[in-house]
């Protein structure tokens, strides 16, 4: 599984074979068209589907439980979900013992957020919160997928680790049909970063330092493994710095306006 990493552990595929989906800040019929049909699929099939978003998205409309979070409530409604889990003793308590570790240290921040206690910063009932944490918790296999409306707050890196913690505590995470979806802006990021248009990753987010992801690739493509760098390369958030370094004298720029996207834009027009 890759966790600490902005790759999913499970495969888009799988959605379709899941007994139970649950997004969070993510509008699936937007932004990846491709993955909102096999979210279709898995409900046609017989999938639970919870979605937890200030609007009412397409999948909440198709949802067997649509929670309408207050904005800015993400990371205190996770953290209630997580309490319900344990204090209804929903939790895999083995797979907590065997696979992961600080569950004492994380459970001292999260038993201040019973669902009675954070009703009126979520905008939901206790009951309701309860609910959805009792279906991704007893499902046989389940996935919880996240987007921009949660990655792109303050507490977003937070709201991460809290989601993780989810399927950590109970177990839906390193088996098959089960794990976590983060997802890109878009389709066409989320294709690109599949297919290792990074200069640090291979396809599949495989790492270039990798000597055994490397010698993976160099023989799929026919090539000798030291034509192949270990060493990543140049992030464009790297480029300006190495333009004034020398390092980098020259730059192909195809479909970006680094002008528009880069956070320091006197140094990138310079």
């Amino acid at each position: 599984c890759l966790v600490g990493s902005g790759a999913m552990s499970v495969s888009i595929p799988k959605l379709e074979e899941t007994d139970c989906i649950l997004l969070i800040g993510y509008n699936p019929a937007a932004s990846h068209p491709i993955v909102a049909r096999r979210i279709v699929k898995a409900k046609e099939r017989g999938a639970e589907l919870i979605v937890c978003d200030p609007r009412v998205i397409e999948s909440a409309r198709i949802a067997d439980l649509y929670l309408s979070l207050a904005n800015g409530s993400n990371l205190a409604f996770v953290n209630a979900l997580a309490y319900t889990i344990v204090d209804e003793e929903l939790a895999d308590f083995d797979f907590i013992d065997e696979h992961t570790e600080g569950f004492d240290d994380w459970w001292e921040i999260v038993q201040d957020y019973a669902p009675e206690d954070v009703e009126g910063v979520c905008g939901l009932p206790a009951e309701l919160i309860r609910q959805a944490a009792r279906r991704y918790a007893t499902a046989e296999t389940a996935i919880v997928g996240w987007g921009m409306g949660v990655t792109q707050h303050a507490q977003g890196v937070q709201t991460v680790r809290a989601i993780a913690a989810l399927a950590l505590i109970t177990g839906h995470i390193g088996k098959p049909r089960s794990g976590l979806a983060p997802v890109r802006g878009q389709n066409n990021v989320q294709g690109s970063c599949d297919m290792g248009m990074w200069p640090s990753l291979y396809p599949g987010y495989q790492r270039v330092d990798d000597p055994a992801a490397r010698a993976k690739f160099a023989a799929a493509w026919g090539v000798p493994e030291e034509r192949l760098s270990l060493k990543p390369g140049w992030k464009l958030t790297d480029l300006p710095h190495a333009v004034e370094e020398g390092k980098v004298r020259a730059f192909y720029n195809f479909g970006e306006d680094p002008l528009q996207t880069e956070p320091d834009t006197a140094q990138m027009r310079r």
